[in-house]
């Protein structure tokens, strides 16, 4: 939705680092704009990390879209080596698979529209290591969504 500058940087520092919650009603507005013109079956997002929930206190992307979308638990995210942000493109590209879903996923019809929701695109490696969780277990119709990018 935003490029990837220097506010949306600053935003993030504040939002996830130093666990301003209250940011995640920055952007609201236009991410509910976009959803009344989006529709999909279901919507999940990327979850954090146990050890990053911990750290925070709440999972930044679910608070980014929970109050629009009827978001579904249907990852569960193991720890990597380090977080994605402390890497660099090579490293992020070369992270391993750090999802594993959860058995809400098998409930679901495989023909229905899913939408995988993140907050950062920076590589990509986040949401096609999501996708292909998705993929694996039969789902077709797999789009995603990021705030930023």
């Amino acid at each position: 939705m935003f490029e990837y500058n220097q506010f949306i940087h600053s935003y993030f520092k504040l939002y996830k680092r130093y666990g301003d919650v209250l940011l995640a009603r920055l952007f609201y507005q236009d991410i509910k704009s976009w959803s009344q013109k989006n529709h999909f079956d279901v919507v999940t997002y990327i979850p954090a990390s146990q050890s990053h929930f911990q750290i925070r206190g709440f999972d930044p992307v679910y608070e980014l879209y929970a109050d629009i979308f009827d978001l579904k638990l249907l990852l569960k995210k193991n720890d990597a080596d380090k977080p994605q942000a402390q890497k660099n493109r090579s490293e992020r590209l070369k992270t391993p698979q750090t999802f594993l879903p959860l058995p809400e996923l098998m409930k679901i019809q495989k023909n229905q529209r899913i939408l995988i929701l993140d907050d950062i695109y920076t590589t990509g490696r986040t949401l096609m290591h999501a996708y292909d969780i998705f993929l694996r277990a039969g789902f077709k119709n797999i789009c995603t969504f990021s705030l930023s990018r």
